[in-house]
């Protein structure tokens, strides 16, 4: 059985008292998770910092990366793994983009052909 290929998105918020080569790091270390397990990342965002709407671990702002890569299920458990356990990221959210886009288009009413 072949495996299926799903376009996700994650989106990633840091602490805001990171310097700015410990963030590039921390962007660094998750695109290379993603690559080296066989995704292919197709953007990365990096916004400035931000305020938040309510404190989360007593920040009231946050840098947020997003991320948008291609890739199989697999890579999931270790990238929430490594996002959940370390100390700069506040919070995270990766969405199955392929299933978000398919209800779109079924909403707007256009078929996709393949």
């Amino acid at each position: 059985m072949a495996e299926v290929i799903k376009d996700y998105e994650l989106c990633a918020l840091f602490r805001p008292d990171l310097e700015p080569e410990e963030l590039d790091k921390e962007v660094e270390a998750i695109q290379k998770l993603i690559e080296d397990r066989g995704g292919e990342i197709s953007r990365v965002d990096r916004w400035n910092k931000r305020f938040l709407a309510y404190p989360i671990k007593e920040y009231r702002e946050g840098f947020y990366v997003i991320y948008r890569w291609f890739s199989t299920t697999e890579l999931l458990t270790d990238l929430q793994y490594l996002l959940r356990y370390n100390d700069n990221c506040l919070r995270y959210l990766i969405l199955d983009y392929t299933e978000k886009e398919r209800k779109r288009r079924k909403r707007l009413g256009k078929v996709q052909t393949t």
